[in-house]
């Protein structure tokens, strides 16, 4: 099967190559993927910033914004042949921190987590992948496409949730609101130092 790939910390070293099926260990589901998100954080991976291969392996296979088609499944997984899933980006801790305990392993305090397509974990950028049934969202498959949109929504709503608690620590409602993000700056262009 094809998969889009890239040598963590070697910046522009993607590309579309032959690799084997996915093996039944890295989750029960076998699902096809009809679509993958593409944002600031795999521009940064292919940038030689970060990024982070599954053990044993040089190469790491992109992609953490999926939509897929589940191919097989077992019969107590919840899922069927058919459904359409997004697959969770984060995998616990396995050695779980207090908030991996808590079942936010989202917010992992020690580091030990892995991310498909970004840290220590292959992506879902292949014709096929596999997931655990407890990583894998079921999407309406009304949403069509829009479905692999799931994922950066998770984490506006992420946000937005940490916002609501950080409010309601407060005595007052909230007259204003500042929203930032994690986006690293791009480097300076000579036009931009030019400017200075």
């Amino acid at each position: 099967m094809r998969a889009i790939t890239i040598q963590p910390s070697v910046p522009n070293s993607t590309q579309l190559q032959d690799v084997p099926d996915p093996p039944r260990h890295e989750g029960a589901i076998l699902v096809d993927t009809l679509a993958l998100g593409v944002c600031g954080t795999d521009h940064e991976i292919v940038a030689g910033h970060y990024g982070e291969a599954p053990p044993g392996h040089e190469r790491l296979v992109l992609g953490h914004e999926s939509l897929g088609r589940v191919r097989e499944a077992p019969k107590d997984s919840g899922f069927a042949i058919g459904d359409h899933i997004v697959g969770i980006v984060r995998q616990r801790d396995p050695v779980p921190c207090p908030a991996c305990a808590a079942g936010e392993w989202d917010m992992c305090r020690n580091g030990q987590y892995t991310e498909h397509g970004i840290k220590g974990l292959n992506g879902f950028g292949a014709e096929r992948f596999r997931i655990d049934p407890d990583y894998a969202v079921k999407v309406d498959k009304a949403l069509g496409i829009l479905g692999v949109l799931l994922e950066p929504t998770s984490v506006v709503a992420k946000a937005w949730d940490h916002t609501d608690r950080l409010w309601r620590l407060k005595a007052m409602p909230p007259k204003r609101l500042l929203v930032t993000g994690a986006v690293r700056p791009l480097p300076a262009t000579d036009a931009d130092r030019d400017r200075r």
